[in-house]
């Protein structure tokens, strides 16, 4: 019997509002100008709608996104040999594990790049998505999460702990920072159990 052979993909989703904050605008020039104009009207969701569509997406609607790039990009035997499965979709740091097979990872990661939104019910959100790391097993998978996840906690402002520069550590921003390490536990032991 032959062992079936994959590779696990650790993508981050940055979505528009991570990337361009709604209060800073580009330099108005003739091409910016008709950029926005088209993406004004085009897009029917406001900025408040949008951020609440953000944080109720889930890993069923990464895995339709994607099939459909695939589909667009590939046709319909990319799509059907690709075998890919999102395992795992953390909303709190956007980080998505998805698993496909050895022969066709090259294939869903240029899929990965392709993909400019996700359709959350009837409304689409704009996506960047960049891929990470590369594993061969979930344990690999799993411990590159786990360092992503790390160095996005200990790359954190320390006003948003309320830590302020140059005092020391007062006793709520320790406890602050013991609840968050305890969550970070928990979405580990997670990433852990459905890999």
């Amino acid at each position: 019997m032959v062992r079936q052979k994959n590779r696990w993909l650790l993508v981050k989703l940055d979505f528009q509002g991570d990337i361009q904050p709604p209060n800073q605008e580009p330099s108005p020039t003739k091409s910016n100008k008709r950029r926005r104009l088209r993406e004004s009207s085009g897009s029917n969701l406001s900025e408040s709608s949008s951020t609440q569509l953000v944080h109720q997406v889930n890993s069923a609607d990464i895995y339709r996104s994607l099939q459909e790039v695939i589909t667009q990009n590939f046709g319909l035997v990319g799509a059907s040999t690709s075998d890919v499965q999102v395992r795992l979709y953390d909303p709190k740091v956007r980080l998505a594990i998805i698993k496909t097979s050895r022969d066709k990872y090259p294939l869903v990661r240029s899929s990965l790049t392709f993909m400019t939104h996700i359709k959350q019910g009837g409304d689409a959100i704009k996506v960047v998505a960049s891929t990470i790391a590369v594993s061969g097993s979930a344990r690999t998978a799993r411990n590159a999460a786990w360092g992503e996840l790390q160095k996005q906690f200990y790359g954190q402002d320390l006003d948003s702990l309320g830590v302020k520069r140059g005092e020391p550590w007062a006793k709520k921003s320790k406890l602050t920072m013991e609840k968050r390490l305890k969550e970070l536990e928990a979405r580990l032991e997670s990433i852990d159990s459905s890999c």
